[in-house]
C-alpha cells in the first residue's frame, strides 16, 4: 500500500494517509518516504487498520486503496466501520486488492458499495468500489 501512497503524491496527490501495523514494515516505509522527500505530504500511523479508521481518520478519504492480508476479512471490516463513520460519500472511491476476487464481492454484498469495475494483474484483483447509488 505505501507504493500506492508514494505514486500518489509523485504525480500530484496532496496528500496520502498510510496505516501499518508491523513495526518492521514502518521502518521500511520510512525509508523510501524520505528516498522520495514526500515527508510534507504524508502521514504514516503505524497501528491496526481498526484502530486507524475508528480514532484517527477524522477527513473523508476521496480514494482508499485497501491491501489487506489475503486470507482475512480485514477488506469488509474496514468498510463496515468507514460506513459506520460516514467515511463513503457519493464521490468516494475504493480499491481493494485481492487473489480472492469471488469471497471478497460476496462479503461486499452485505455493505452499501456497489462494485465498479475489476481488474486483474497477475494473481492479483483489483476491485473498485464506489457508495450504492439509491434508486
Amino acid at each position: 500500500m505505501e507504493l500506492v501512497g508514494l505514486e500518489a503524491v509523485s504525480r500530484g496527490a496532496k496528500k496520502a494517509i498510510l496505516c501499518e501495523k508491523e513495526k518492521r514494515a514502518i521502518e521500511i516505509i520510512k525509508k523510501n518516504i524520505e528516498k522520495t522527500h514526500a515527508e510534507e505530504k504524508i502521514e504514516l500511523y503505524q497501528t491496526s487498520f481498526e484502530e486507524f479508521l475508528k480514532n484517527k481518520l477524522e477527513e473523508i478519504p476521496n480514494i482508499t486503496f485497501l491491501d489487506p492480508p489475503y486470507n482475512t476479512d480485514f477488506a469488509y471490516q474496514a468498510i463496515k466501520i468507514m460506513e459506520q463513520k460516514n467515511f463513503i460519500c457519493e464521490n468516494s472511491i475504493i480499491i481493494i486488492e485481492t487473489d480472492q476476487e469471488e469471497r471478497i464481492k460476496k462479503e461486499l454484498e452485505k455493505l452499501n458499495v456497489e462494485i465498479t469495475d475489476t481488474r486483474k494483474y497477475g494473481r492479483a484483483y483489483l476491485i473498485f468500489l464506489s457508495k450504492k447509488r439509491k434508486g
